[in-house]
């Protein structure tokens, strides 16, 4: 899994660097451009969809998007960069939105640091800083288990980075604060995909250590999230007689936060085990407060990597498991249905579990990358995920129960290139 110069250079991009650059000098403003897409092609074998989009009808808004990017040299200390990307709105499941990812301006006063102020990346993953860059990593898709923890993985505000060149290899300490903008998806079987907006106030510090051709990561991220519609998030439901002798959870009289808190710990290493053999495994626990009805949740995933020639196979194994009160929560307020119930009633308790982000499943993922060119790959995987008592990745059918202890098999196909 050796990188290419060209593909490290896209790798860097939060940094302000270029790939490919082409220099228009201006007024003493040095300009570059860069691009990079991915066409990706997705099916399973369930009528139910996964993951958004993925359903035995096949789909290309799971994991396709095109993007561009502008990086302007104000001077030897001062930079700006912009990155803009084409990929399915995060509002709703139906449209595809133009966003601007990163937007930033950049300040080197020396070697060692480096400032940016603006809109840009959480550095939460291994592949954080390049994740919509299919081209610059072999999986056809990065794990779900993993790279799925956050609805939002964008931030405006603050960003101090400071490097330092000990024995031991290159360290960097990154520490950030801002806030994100996010619409928080779930889903209803009884009333679809619902959209909440909520903006969360993001504090965290990362530690990076690569030595050689291996890097080590470990992060602390806390963040404070409230609803943008001034409305409060349910924290406890009551169980006990609504009227008349009949017994269910109250959802209209839950108590109430105005914010929830998650304190995140996350683990990454990219390992070169001999040459052209490679291990990446990454983990986060993620703790969440002030609420009954969070994801309370723990993932991660471990793989291996074997370049021969042009092509990588690679074999993965990735698990996510909520755990705590919420996972009892969710399961009561689904028991606490009766045919004797009104509708209203049952839909009210089935609406309430559904909101809570309970996840239960493990994925194992064969898959190859073919380099086509030093700036373009054919990547192809096959996937098989099991899904326990119950997962969110799942928009189970109206009109039954959670999807549980069931087999998913997807296939996919991608093409990734950059210019």
């Amino acid at each position: 899994m050796k990188r290419s110069p060209t593909v490290r250079a896209l790798a860097a991009m939060s940094f302000g660097l270029c790939l490919n650059a082409c220099p228009v000098v201006s007024q003493a403003v040095e300009f570059s451009t860069s691009g990079f897409g991915t066409v990706g092609y997705a099916v399973s074998d369930q009528s139910y969809k996964y993951q958004r989009f993925i359903d035995d009808q096949g789909t290309f808004k799971r994991d396709t998007v095109l993007g561009a990017q502008v990086d302007a040299k104000l001077s030897a200390e001062w930079s700006a960069t912009v990155q803009a990307k084409v990929a399915p709105s995060l509002h709703n499941d139906d449209d595809w939105s133009l966003t601007a990812s990163w937007a930033f301006v950049s300040w080197r006063p020396g070697n060692d640091w480096l400032l940016r102020v603006g809109k840009q990346r959480v550095p939460m993953y291994l592949n954080s800083e390049n994740m919509d860059v299919g081209q610059t990593y072999d999986f056809a898709r990065l794990p779900f288990e993993m790279y799925g923890l956050s609805p939002s993985n964008d931030f405006k505000g603050l960003y101090v980075s400071r490097n330092w060149l000990p024995d031991v290899g290159d360290v960097t300490l990154d520490v950030f604060h801002g806030e994100a903008d996010i619409s928080a998806r779930a889903y209803s079987r009884d009333l679809g995909a619902i959209f909440m907006p909520v903006c969360s106030t993001i504090t965290g510090s990362v530690l990076t250590l690569k030595k050689d051709t291996s890097t080590w990561r470990l992060g602390l991220h806390h963040t404070v999230t409230r609803r943008r519609d001034g409305q409060d998030f349910p924290s406890h439901y009551d169980y006990g007689d609504l009227g008349g002798g009949l017994y269910a959870y109250n959802i209209l009289g839950a108590s109430k936060t105005s914010s929830i808190v998650n304190d995140v710990v996350t683990l990454g290493a990219d390992m070169e085990l001999a040459p052209d053999w490679r291990l990446v495994s990454e983990f986060a626990r993620n703790i969440q407060k002030r609420t009954e009805n969070g994801a309370n949740t723990a993932g991660g995933y471990v793989a291996v990597l074997h370049k021969v020639g042009a092509f990588t196979p690679y074999v993965s194994y990735a698990k996510l498991r909520s755990m705590g009160v919420s996972v009892r929560v969710a399961e009561a307020l689904n028991g606490a249905q009766s045919p004797f119930y009104p509708d209203v009633v049952n839909m009210s308790q089935r609406a309430a579990s559904d909101a809570i982000m309970v996840y239960d499943q493990d994925t194992v993922a064969l898959g190859t990358s073919y380099a086509l060119t030093a700036q373009s790959k054919i990547k192809a995987e096959w996937a098989r995920t099991r899904i326990g008592n119950r997962s969110a990745t799942v928009d189970s059918p109206a009109g039954e129960d959670v999807v549980r202890r069931q087999r998913i098999n997807v296939l996919s196909l991608n093409y990734s290139f950059v210019f």
